[in-house]
């Protein structure tokens, strides 16, 4: 019995090392490990949906149907297998290179739907933009005080709102509510 169980246990350490060598540690100490290349991308799943220029820099947004994501791309940059070789505000097309493959993608246009009387244009548009980290210490301590003082506020405008349906509802109670001093007969 005991001859078994020494057994058992030698097989089982004997997979600890594997596991341990296929999995190589690293000391927290040291710098993060370079990530792997994006995989590439599809190419024929991507629109050109938006752009927006801002001085010298242009921003493409890159729109992949099929994940149902999009993308906010510098031109002359890359993200996620994708970059932005050049845009034309002329022809409203920009230059792609997809999984490697060159493309040249026409702005999407947006869907109208006719009303009786005006028009309204949708296009779809990615929520965020990225924003450039601050440049200083003094610049972030800046923009945290503004954050702060801005939900402050908001607190206080919400707070006001509050007291305001509070004062209506109380007087609609008021309204409603038959008077709690009526005249005694004598």
């Amino acid at each position: 019995m005991r001859r078994v169980g020494c057994v058992f246990l030698l097989s089982w350490l004997a997979t600890f090392p594997l596991i341990a060598e296929s999995q190589p540690r690293r000391s927290p100490f040291q710098p993060p490990a370079a990530e792997a290349p994006p995989p590439a991308a599809v190419a024929g799943t991507h629109e050109f949906t938006g752009v927006i220029v801002v001085d010298k820099s242009v921003l493409i947004n890159l729109t992949d149907s099929q994940k149902k994501r999009s993308f906010w791309i510098n031109v002359g940059t890359s993200s996620d297998g994708i970059e932005v070789t050049t845009y034309d505000p002329k022809k409203d097309q920009v230059t792609v290179r997809i999984g490697g493959e060159i493309k040249t993608l026409a702005l999407k246009q947006p869907a109208i739907a006719a009303r009786s009387g005006n028009a309204v244009a949708t296009v779809p548009v990615a929520p965020n933009v990225p924003l450039p980290p601050p440049a200083t210490p003094a610049e972030a301590e800046r923009e945290a005080r503004m954050l702060v003082s801005d939900l402050l506020e908001i607190g206080m405008q919400q707070r006001k709102a509050y007291e305001e349906a509070q004062r209506k509802a109380a007087v609609e109670a008021a309204k409603k509510s038959p008077a709690q001093t009526s005249p005694s007969k004598p």
